[in-house]
Parts: C-alpha cells; sequence; structure tokens
C-alpha cells in the first residue's frame, strides 16, 4: 500500500492551511475620476499642486516613484495632501508605506462647505480602524466604527482598497478586512485626503473611481 503522506504533502502545498480565500469586493467602478502613479518628481511643497493633488498641510515631494508626507512641528497637525471631487458611492485604491511614521489614514470630506470631516481609514504598525466624522478645525468630531489588531510591516509596500457604498465602508489593507456601517458614510463626497502623522509616509498608485453597489450589496 502506497503512502498517503507524499498526496497529503503535495495537496498543502496547493492549498496551503494559511491561505485565505480572495474578498468579493462589494462595489464596482464604474468611471475613473483620477489615477495618479506619483512618478513625477516634484520639489518639496507645503501648499502647493503636486502632481496634481493639492498639498494643503505638511511638507509634501514626490521622488524615487512614489509621494512622501511629512509632519511639520510647527504646524501643530498632521500633514494632509488633498483631492477634490464630487462622489457618492467611492472607491480608493492606493499603495502606501509607513517608514517612520506613527500613522497614516485615507480621509474623506463631505461636500458642505467648508467640506466637513466625514470618515477616515487610519493604519499604524499595529492596527487598522475606521472612523465617522463630523465638524472641521475646532468643531471636528470623530469615533472609532470598527477596528482591527494586526501588525503592518512599516518597511513594506502594502496595498489597500476604500469601497464606501450607502452606509457600508469596507477597507481591505492586503488580506486584512475591516468592514463598519454608519448613517455619515452615505454622504457626498467633495475631498479625497493622503494623511499623515510622523515623518516620511509614502503613496503611489492612487487612484479614485465613482462605483455602483454588487447586485448582492444592498444601497
Amino acid at each position: 500500500m502506497k503512502s498517503l503522506f507524499p498526496l497529503i504533502a503535495l495537496s498543502l502545498a496547493l492549498h496551503p492551511l494559511s491561505a485565505k480565500p480572495p474578498v468579493a469586493p462589494i462595489a464596482e467602478p464604474t468611471t475613473l475620476i483620477v489615477a495618479t502613479p506619483f512618478d513625477q518628481p516634484a520639489p518639496p511643497t507645503r501648499k502647493g499642486p503636486i502632481n496634481g493633488w493639492q498639498a494643503g498641510i505638511g511638507e509634501w515631494t514626490v521622488k524615487d516613484g512614489a509621494l512622501h508626507g511629512t509632519e511639520l512641528e510647527s504646524d501643530h497637525h498632521h500633514s494632509s495632501c488633498t483631492y477634490r471631487l464630487d462622489a457618492t458611492h467611492l472607491i480608493i485604491k492606493a499603495q502606501f508605506r509607513l517608514g517612520t511614521a506613527t500613522q497614516i489614514a485615507f480621509g474623506c470630506r463631505d461636500t458642505i462647505a467648508p467640506n466637513n470631516h466625514l470618515a477616515r481609514t487610519y493604519i499604524s504598525p499595529s492596527a487598522i480602524w475606521i472612523t465617522h466624522m463630523s465638524g472641521i478645525s475646532k468643531t471636528t468630531k470623530s469615533e472609532k466604527a470598527a477596528e482591527l489588531k494586526v501588525p503592518i510591516d512599516p518597511d513594506a509596500w502594502h496595498t489597500l482598497t476604500i469601497e464606501i457604498i450607502g452606509e457600508h465602508y469596507r477597507a481591505t489593507i492586503d488580506d486584512h478586512v475591516i468592514e463598519a456601517s454608519h448613517p455619515r458614510f452615505k454622504d457626498p463626497k467633495g475631498i479625497v485626503a493622503l494623511i499623515n502623522k510622523g515623518q516620511d509616509a509614502q503613496f503611489k498608485n492612487v487612484s479614485l473611481s465613482h462605483a455602483q453597489p454588487k447586485s448582492s450589496t444592498p444601497n
């Protein structure tokens, strides 16, 4: 009788126990709003256009094929680089590297002047979390809607997809998935922000797309 061990070993090699099934998207893109590889070198700027985006707070530069964001002590605020749009259902895709940054975030603000905060996905070396938000500047209010404790290698590049479909918000970082629901998430989006707390976070291949729900996903 032949040993079963070679067959078991082959099966494990083809289907490792640690492998996770692919995550089915809750949305599909309809119209591309912008796709920015951040591969066009740009000198450091504090308040100016940079590869089609807008540096607002902190210092931003494009070098070595990526957008670099640095928080400045004199600002007393995390750094932020924004893109204006008008969207309801939205998909955000990007690659990022934390570097020495304490945390980064991908934020949305609404269309109500002066574009109040709406939601953010935060990423640190030890966790991912989603917040729902309101207000702006000193009136800002933020509440954590979901959190996932997971190590994120600060020296590696990671892929991110954010799907905001009605009240449903899902962030996928590599194969880690975190989801939340809140009425605030369905409000129209007027600004997307790349946010950095600390030094030299990096972003590349950032795209924003209008979207529609998958047929099995409620509005």
